[in-house]
């Protein structure tokens, strides 16, 4: 047996007596993989039991992802151009440049910036008001899915994951403290007091209101302030040849603002950054702690709640894991087996006195695995085996991490001409996006040394990546989406989605939904650093249509189902029977609970399923149905839903605005990127809707990047500051698809089976017996009456006529004939 698959066996087999809490006896799958070898592909696969799969007896299984056939596309719009005399509400881009409608007619869709501050703003200003049809993009589906898992992920941080830190972290510290008076005047003091003072940062970070031991309050103090003052780059003030980015203790994201989740971010930062390295190839007198094994053998030692503390931490690890990905990093499970194997299966703190058994262990740590991506301000990425060492919950391997840190010096770009800079086009380069790679070669990325070998390798890996691969985790799930956004259109596909300017469009899209993706995780993922650095009548849906792109939603579909059944198997979720509905949004009591947002989960898996089913159908040359047009513009998932319904009886309640911002890399030693969205713009794509050619509009992300100074990275809050006073400019690359100038033009779409109401501009409306204005006069309409329209339309005098019936929201029901006009009408609409 070689050294790396005895180490596997030994984590499995010592890590594995602590099983998780109503868990399965085996292991903890990331255990499992973190102990292995990373192959060139770079998620490694973890045991069937660890992969992010739904029951195979339930609806949504792997086999669900190939429902769709992908025979050529049957559609009407078979053909491009499409002139706009051919399209029945052309009136809608009377707003248009004449730039933009000639876009649109060769294309066959067009993009508006239009500043929309929601997806469901447009889907009520478009469909609900003015009743045209209304385009549901992959954009506003993936944006659904932000929305609830950050809810989601901010529920279980506060109700179960920042309780259980805190007390873990306190069980621990007590162990600890329990070793001092044998540590006393020997070998161990220093380490022993170090690892005391290490635990006690983290537990007054989680809970600032803990008293600290008066002997350790100098230095904790010292180096919580630290923390707190995230100045950026600097030796840490408590761990001796420990340099760190304090910029990222700085809480962003849904973090910010919230003094408990920020106490937790803190937190897991310091138990997830601060690390404990075995050797420094770059100092000849580096003296490495023992501090990770203290720590380790306390872990094993203490309880919590009358369970061993190793049972907390791995529940947790194994639920981070299963939501994020795994620990890029060594930690407890991984010592824990080689102390094992070199002081003995009965160790204890007195066995850390061994000094010639700690060589020993120093000795065998190159079986040790080490790190693939780079968080640290290493020489050089090339001598990372030196970047073995310990953190006792480490941050997430992500795959667009590993591509990143693949794409910077020094694997790319020579000590003349470094690469620090990398962009989110890299990632959707290696996901097989052909503009992405374009515009990176426009901007001069590829003239790099080694670029394009290096993006070669990454593409490669990528393709290498097995559907088990892409789903043993939600994170990785999400990107997957992206690989569906992003893939090639071909005849499978409207003419529309083939264009080169289609492409760019998805490249946004892409790019949009991985800026929210890293804000949300931006906590446990790994950032990859270069080498040195009942009312009234109201009117039906309006006509609308689904992005037809089956396997985008049919992704979301499944990753949504497993992550609620995921969390619900690892004992994450509380029986339905034990909540209390008076604490819920239904009731208007407060944020969501945990329980509340991972049951909708399912929900929201369902909802992607239908899409993507409609999505399929309209493939094949079926557009929606009526019915299908109310499920198409209803809202999406938990928060959007209960939000909109708040509103409606009148509570103050509101959608997370759509700017988010989150630093996704270091940029040299000061600097960091961040990858941000703005508001929304307007898309508009013809599609065959009714036995005709209409145009339905929808809303698509707006994406930004850029450079910022480590110790300025910005909040939510901070940005959308800045989006208003000095915005950076959009990436060159938008102007394939988003031209400059125009604005939407609001025009009603009149239409048999809607209902309008006369506006005060509209009041003594004649309603005639025929449609010809010589017709007799049956009454004048009043203002705020309600008119449905039952026939029509008919052209006579220079007018369009429609027939309509009054008297349908009380008093006498009459039949007659009214002229259409943009200013006399307003459609009314469920509430």
């Amino acid at each position: 047996m070689n050294k790396l698959s005895w180490f596997s066996a030994a984590v499995v087999l010592v890590w594995g007596l602590f099983p998780l809490s109503g868990l399965s006896s085996q292991p903890s799958a990331e255990v499992q993989m973190s102990s292995n070898p990373v192959p060139v592909a770079p998620t490694p696969a973890g045991p069937p039991q660890a992969d992010f799969d739904a029951d195979p007896g339930a609806p949504f299984t792997q086999a669900a992802l190939q429902k769709w056939s992908g025979a050529p596309y049957k559609g009407a719009d078979a053909a491009l151009p499409i002139p706009l005399k051919q399209v029945a509400n052309a009136a809608v881009t009377k707003g248009f440049t004449a730039q933009q409608t000639a876009f649109l007619e060769q294309n066959g869709f067009a993009v508006l910036a239009s500043g929309d501050l929601q997806f469901s703003d447009i889907r009520e200003q478009v469909s609900d008001h003015y009743g045209q049809p209304y385009y549901l993009t992959s954009d506003a589906a993936l944006h659904a899915l932000h929305l609830n898992f950050d809810e989601l992920l901010k529920a279980l941080e506060r109700e179960q994951l920042r309780p259980a830190m805190s007390g873990l972290v306190q069980a621990v510290l007590d162990e600890v403290e329990s070793y001092q008076a044998d540590a006393q005047g020997t070998s161990l003091e220093t380490d022993a007091q170090l690892a005391s003072a290490y635990l006690a940062v983290a537990l007054q970070l989680f809970d600032p209101q803990t008293a600290t031991d008066v002997a350790l309050q100098s230095k904790v103090e010292a180096q919580v302030a630290q923390i707190k003052q995230a100045a950026g780059r600097e030796q840490s003030k408590l761990i001796p040849n420990f340099e760190d980015d304090y910029g990222a203790y700085k809480p962003t994201g849904h973090y910010a603002g919230d003094p408990d989740l920020e106490a937790y971010f803190r937190g897991m930062t310091w138990l997830g950054r601060t690390h404990f390295r075995l050797t420094d190839p770059s100092n000849p007198s580096f003296k490495p702690s023992r501090v990770p094994l203290i720590i380790t053998l306390a872990l094993r030692r203490a309880q919590v709640d009358g369970k061993p503390a190793a049972q907390t931490w791995s529940r947790i690890h194994e639920a981070l894991s299963f939501i994020i990905g795994p620990s890029d990093d060594l930690g407890p499970p991984e010592y824990a087996a080689l102390m094992d194997a070199v002081y003995g299966e009965n160790i204890s703190h007195l066995s850390l006195l061994d000094d010639v058994r700690w060589k020993k262990f120093l000795e065998r740590a190159d079986e040790l695995p080490a790190p693939k991506i780079n968080s640290t301000f290493a020489v050089s990425t090339k001598e990372m085996g030196g970047e073995r060492g310990w953190r006792m919950l480490g941050q997430r391997f992500t795959l667009d991490a590993y591509i990143i840190q693949n794409l910077l010096f020094d694997k790319v770009g020579s000590m003349d001409k470094r690469r620090l800079t990398p962009s989110g086009l890299d990632v959707m380069a290696a996901l097989g996006s052909q503009p992405a790679l374009q515009a990176l070669d426009e901007a001069g990325e590829t003239d790099y040394l080694n670029y394009t070998q290096q993006m070669t390798r990454m593409q490669q890996a990528v393709d290498a990546q097995s559907e088990t691969e892409w789903l043993n985790n939600f994170y990785n799930g999400w990107l997957y989406a992206f690989d569906a956004q992003l893939s090639v259109k071909d005849e499978r596909f409207p003419p529309a989605m083939r264009t080169d300017a289609w492409g760019y469009r998805d490249l946004n899209t892409a790019l949009g939904s991985w800026a929210e993706l890293k804000r949300d995780t931006t906590l446990y993922t790994k950032m990859p650093e270069p080498a040195a650095g009942g009312g009234p009548p109201t009117s039906g849906p309006a006509p609308a249509y689904v992005e037809p792109n089956p396997p985008v939603f049919y992704r979301l579909a499944y990753i949504s189902h497993a992550l609620r059944d995921g969390l619900i198997a690892r004992g994450l979720s509380l029986d339905p029977m034990l909540v209390d509905p008076s604490e819920s949004w239904g009731q208007f009591g407060g944020a969501l609970s945990f329980q509340q947002l991972i049951d909708g989960m399912e929900d929201l898996s369902q909802h992607f399923q239908k899409l993507g089913d409609i999505a399929a159908r309209e493939l094949q040359g079926t557009p929606p149905t009526r019915d299908e047009w109310g499920l198409i513009q209803s809202c999406m998932g938990e928060v959007e839903c209960t939000t909109l319904t708040a509103q409606r009886y009148g509570m103050d309640h509101e959608l997370p605005p759509m700017p988010i911002v989150s630093a996704v890399s270091g940029s040299g030693d000061n600097e960091v990127l961040e990858a941000a969205t703005g508001q929304l713009n307007r898309i508009y794509v013809i599609v065959p809707l009714e036995g005709k050619m209409q145009i339905a509009q929808g809303g698509v992300y707006s994406y930004y990047e850029f450079r910022q100074p480590r110790s300025a990275r910005l909040t939510d809050e901070a940005w959308r500051q800045r989006l208003q006073s000095n915005p950076p400019a959009l990436p060159a690359w938008t102007k394939n698809f988003l031209l400059p100038g125009g604005k939407p033009a609001d025009m009603l779409a009149f239409r048999v089976g809607d209902v309008y109401s006369i506006t005060e501009a509209g009041k003594d409306l004649n309603l005639r017996q025929s449609p010809s204005t010589s017709a007799k006069v049956l009454r004048k309409l009043d203002q705020y009456e309600y008119v449905e329209i039952i026939g029509g339309p008919q052209s006579a005098n220079g007018y369009t006529w429609w027939q309509v019936q009054v008297g349908i929201f009380g008093g006498k029901e009459e039949t007659g004939w009214m002229v259409e006009d943009q200013t006399w009408y307003e459609r009314a609409y469920g509430q």
